[in-house]
């Protein structure tokens, strides 16, 4: 079953995830586009967050694909993406 997911990824910039989309079997298609196999992800920087003074970009992903396919990749991505605190 083909289906669309749209995730922010806050701290990491537009650069790093297509770095860590293209480790985990993309290839760039456009500047803001990554296909890998099964999945599809279209990329863009993602609206700024304020939280006090403290304000984070990221990168906004809308990925496409088969729902398997897209399972095992937010899996690994998961593991690349997480950011310590404290």
């Amino acid at each position: 079953m083909s289906m669309q997911v749209e995730h922010d990824y806050y701290g990491v910039p537009l650069w790093l995830m297509k770095d860590y989309l293209a480790q985990l079997g993309g290839q760039e298609v456009t500047a803001d586009v990554m296909a890998g196999s099964g999945w599809r992800a279209e990329l863009r920087k993602a609206a700024r967050r304020s939280i006090g003074s403290l304000s984070v970009g990221g990168t906004t992903v809308v990925f496409s694909g088969e729902r398997d396919d897209l399972g095992a990749l937010f899996d690994q991505l998961h593991w690349k993406t997480l950011r310590g605190g404290g």
